[in-house]
């Protein structure tokens, strides 16, 4: 046992309080000193001094001085170790034992080498907590993390537990919202350097998000060997088979297959595929297994392919990248409903392809396409600012014919866009909503409002974000002069610039498509700003492109998006909900989560600084199927119901990555509140558990004036003292 002691001090009154009476018992004492010395010259500092010992004492009791004397010892209870039983934990990437064997060596070493009076449970886990002798044997055990965690911190018995310690590979996926137990976590990471490995590996598998029905799309495969453990296994798997199947029932079909050179390590495998059924379609991608490798289990990849008749394409063209374009990708680029493709020019007349791919768009490498049957892959354009003079007659004829048949145009401001870049006259004129003029001046500078003006209120693109702009101050620091508008024309947002309301963003039906222009270049700032500005910036464009192509995805009057694509088990979705139109008004929420015969209420909250916008939150628990409903009441009328289904599991198969992360194990740890040990350290733990960051701290506090009798006997005893001294110097 240990100790420390040390003083502290609790006064009686406030600190200010204090000064003044410590400055008045010092006055006091000079002037008791001056009078004594007056009247016994010799013998004055023996007459002060008890009167002083006096004062101190009145003022110590005033000052309350507390002893404060720290007990530690070591802390007596029970440790938790979770060993992981999942099959990646089978692999005996030591070449000697398995993972599984480590781990559970090491908990008996450390049930040795514990303190005494520290007892160490274990329990195993893999898709969810049980006893070591329950893991079933000959079937594939995944690894739910995040589920497991969130169950063992709502365990009743968890506070009697000085700590937890998790015993691990880390699965095959990064958890990004963990639940953790309120008492310390600590990790050991159980795993070999892959560079001692033979093994083949498909490290990642892309798909498209969405694809067309009966239209062919590819799926490529990343393929990595490791040969670190020698004996030829690298000429071994020089070549090699890749196949790529679809689920088909109960079982997979053959779509095709490819072979990869591996002598360099790594290889790409690209694999054609086409779907003429609608709906989330899953494909398997297999790398052919070799001989003497260590493990199959990261032999193959599942991809998921959501087949639509029609998806929502949208291509952004420009000459030069400026921030309009980052933000412009953000916003869109991270809408699972859109396609964000960009084509802009890297150097010279090279041009580069970036974002989502469509069949056939090889040919767009070349620059913007000459003839309409290059645009037809999209629904969305979107021109940036550059010359008329970069556009030849073929590519202007290109768009009208677009914008004719059903397309939707958006042209972006800046300083060579419109009048100003020379499209005034030119083929391309008409599709404008404005007049052009040749002589159109450069864009003003400057700080100009942005109001929507009444013929706009209510529009459907401009939902909720009208209300936002009647709360929030919104400004441009640059705006296009352009001409008036066109008599079909409609401006949707205006900017005050010369004591006049100018048009910022115009549309215009052309033919049967839909143009818009937005005069401005500085827009893109409103992402910048803080809510709910920020998020206005992003809503304006994803409103923008489904209204103008009449494909607004959700209801009537609920649009709902969530925040990830997929879930994993243990994490919380979040899903914003959003009521469209101000036709809609006040409304009542319902929703709920189910799973087989178990439904739970959910809260649904509004949003704060975001009218009718709102939030719900359910969390996923374990693997399954789960169900969303959400019900929108207005009165007593149901006003519109929206459902979802959410197919819980990782994204990824068990074994899918075989290598220990200790980055994300470290992570855990550190969230935990415990300390993170490679395998070679986990023999510092039993160290830790008897040293200090496992002791019980106990601080036991005394007060000097209160304690015993002391206090009484010696202010009695300085009295006598100065009675004493009077006495035999005749001061009474």
């Amino acid at each position: 046992m240990n100790f420390l002691a040390t003083l502290q001090w609790h006064p009686r009154l406030a600190p200010f309080w204090c000064a003044g009476l410590l400055a008045a018992a010092a006055a006091w004492g000079w002037l008791l000193w001056r009078r004594i010395k007056r009247r016994a010259p010799v013998a004055a500092p023996w007459i002060a001094l008890p009167k002083w010992i006096t004062l101190l004492l009145l003022l110590l009791a005033l000052f309350d001085p507390v002893s404060a004397l720290q007990k530690s010892e070591p802390a007596t209870g029970r440790l938790l170790a979770l060993i992981d039983s999942s099959s990646s934990m089978d692999v005996a990437d030591d070449y000697h034992h398995s993972r599984a064997d480590r781990a559970r060596a090491i908990v008996e070493q450390w049930k040795k080498s514990l303190p005494a009076g520290v007892a160490l449970d274990t329990l195993a886990f893999d898709t969810t907590l049980h006893k070591l002798d329950q893991t079933p044997a000959g079937t594939i055990r995944g690894t739910d993390l995040g589920g497991c965690l969130l169950a063992l911190s709502e365990r009743q018995d968890l506070p009697s537990y000085l700590g937890v310690v998790l015993l691990t590979d880390g699965g095959d996926e990064a958890i990004e919202d963990l639940t953790l137990p309120k008492i310390p976590l600590s990790v050991v990471g159980i795993g070999t350097d892959p560079a001692t490995w033979n093994d083949l590996a498909l490290t990642d598998a892309q798909a498209p998000a969405t694809a067309e029905k009966d239209t062919e799309f590819e799926i490529s495969a990343d393929v990595e060997a490791r040969a670190g453990h020698g004996g030829g296994f690298l000429q071994a798997v020089a070549r090699t088979r890749v196949l790529l199947e679809h689920a088909a029932g109960t079982g997979w079909e053959k779509v095709g297959e490819t072979n990869v050179d591996l002598s360099n390590l790594r290889a790409r495998a690209r694999l054609s595929a086409r779907s003429g059924q609608l709906g989330p379609q899953r494909y398997r991608v297999t790398v052919q297994p070799a001989g003497g490798e260590l493990s199959t289990l990261n032999n193959s990849r599942t991809v998921s392919v959501n087949v639509q008749k029609k998806a929502l394409h949208v291509l952004y063209f420009t000459l030069d990248l400026g921030q309009e374009f980052k933000m412009l990708r953000n916003e869109l680029g991270r809408d699972p409903g859109l396609a964000f493709t960009a084509l802009f020019r890297s150097a010279g007349n090279r041009f580069t392809l970036q974002g989502d791919r469509r069949p056939g768009d090889d040919a767009l490498a070349a620059g913007f396409p000459s003839g309409k049957e290059g645009l037809k892959a999209y629904d969305v354009i979107i021109i940036g600012s550059f010359s008329a003079d970069e556009c030849g007659p073929r590519q202007m004829q290109a768009l009208i014919e677009f914008v004719e048949e059903g397309g939707t145009l958006i042209f972006l401001g800046g300083d060579k866009s419109f009048g100003r870049g020379g499209y005034a006259g030119s083929l391309v004129d008409a599709l404008f909503p404005w007049r052009l003029s040749p002589q159109e001046p450069a864009p003003a500078q400057g700080s100009f409002a942005v109001s929507v003006p009444p013929m706009a209120s209510g529009h459907p693109i401009l939902a909720t974000i009208e209300d936002t702009l009647a709360r929030v101050p919104a400004r441009l620091d640059s705006v296009n002069r352009v001409g008036e508008l066109k008599p079909n024309a409609t401006a949707l947002l205006t900017a005050q610039t010369g004591g006049q309301a100018v048009a910022a963003v115009a549309v215009q039906p052309y033919g049967k498509g839909k143009v818009m222009g937005i005069a401005t270049d500085t827009m893109w700032k409103w992402a910048l700003q803080p809510e709910p500005l920020r998020s206005a910036y992003g809503l304006f464009w994803r409103q923008a492109v489904r209204n103008l192509t009449g494909k607004i995805e959700g209801g009537q009057n609920l649009a709902v998006a969530w925040d990830k694509d997929f879930y994993r088990p243990g994490e919380q979705a979040t899903a914003e909900i959003r009521v469209l139109g101000a036709g809609a008004g006040v409304l009542r929420f319902t929703a709920s989560l189910s799973r087989t015969n178990e439904t739970a209420a959910l809260e649904v909250a509004p949003v704060p600084a975001q009218p009718q916008t709102f939030q719900a939150k359910p969390r996923f628990r374990d693997r399954g199927d789960y169900f969303f409903r959400l019900v929108a009441y207005q009165g007593e009328r149901v006003l519109e119901a929206y459902e979802k289904a959410f197919p819980i599991a990782p994204r990824l198969a068990e074994g899918s990555r075989l290598e220990l992360d200790e980055v994300f194990l470290r992570r855990v740890a550190t969230l935990g509140g415990g300390t993170y040990f490679r395998e070679s350290e986990a023999g510092q733990l039993p160290v830790r558990v008897a040293g200090r960051h496992l002791r019980k701290i106990e601080v036991e506090e005394s007060s000097l004036v209160e304690a015993g009798p002391w206090f009484a006997l010696v202010f009695l005893a300085v009295l006598v003292l100065e009675w004493t001294l009077r006495r035999k110097v005749n001061l009474f």
